[in-house]
């Protein structure tokens, strides 16, 4: 099986670096239109196969919208990866990481819904969004180990919702809805973890090693591709056997 997606349009967003690097390099390598968005992105330096995004702002979408359509049309794929952490356990949590990180991760994806869903529909579209196993468990406790925060892991908890919730509304409409959901991957949401506490991590997924993210991002792309035509609403883990063995 030969996966294509030549001449497709595709936006991924938190394109910047980690995971949403990897998967506009191998969307790209598919024969896709990648538009990478990112608030990283300078404002005044935008190209046409990269733009500004601040996922938390409407009228940021809206220009990025625009910005798609006036140079390449309507888009076929939204890969909605942007997301931020706030390391901190549940006392601990501030009420402002707690609004950053549900704006960023949770209305993020809802909102590049929405403002995307027009365009999707034309072309039978496919959005695909960016979970967590820590929106399912939790990350291991005890001695040597940091807590993965509260807002984390709820906000994650309402894509793999608003997944489901898009897959069953939008179908009519001809638009697929799936999240991938990273175990333990090697990216910058990690870089504050002591290595016990990364490795207390790996050792909870049967192939006891950190995800790379080309191996996401291939996950990704059989969401993407025709092939896949008739997957929906599905949570798809992509962890190495973690939530297998929890």
């Amino acid at each position: 099986m030969s996966m294509k997606l030549d001449g497709k349009i595709a936006v991924v967003t938190g394109a910047a670096g980690g995971i949403g690097a990897a998967a506009a390099e191998r969307l790209s390598c598919l024969g896709a239109v990648v538009v990478r968005a990112d608030v990283q992105y300078a404002e005044d330096a935008e190209r046409a196969d990269r733009a500004y995004l601040d996922v938390t702002d409407p009228s940021s979408w809206d220009r990025l919208r625009e910005h798609v359509r006036a140079e390449f049309g309507p888009v076929d794929l939204l890969v909605n990866n942007a997301g931020v952490s706030a390391r901190a356990d549940l006392l601990g949590t501030s009420d402002e990481d707690f609004t950053r990180v549900l704006q960023v991760n949770a209305f993020g994806p809802w909102r590049g819904i929405k403002t995307f869903a027009d365009d999707l529909a034309r072309s039978r579209g496919v959005i695909v969004n960016v979970g967590s196993i820590y929106g399912v468990t939790t990350p291991p406790a005890g001695d040597g180990t940091v807590p993965s925060t509260v807002a984390y892991q709820m906000s994650k908890a309402a894509v793999h919702q608003l997944t489901k919730v898009a897959a069953v509304e939008l179908a009519p409409r001809g638009i697929r809805v799936n999240a991938l959901l990273p175990g333990v991957f090697r990216t910058a949401l990690l870089d504050d973890l002591p290595p016990q506490a990364l490795r207390a991590r790996v050792e909870c997924a049967p192939l006891a090693r950190p995800g790379e993210t080309d191996e996401l991002a291939h996950a990704l792309t059989f969401l993407a591709c025709p092939e896949s035509s008739f997957v929906t609403g599905v949570l798809l883990p992509v962890d190495g056997g973690y939530l297998a063995a929890s």
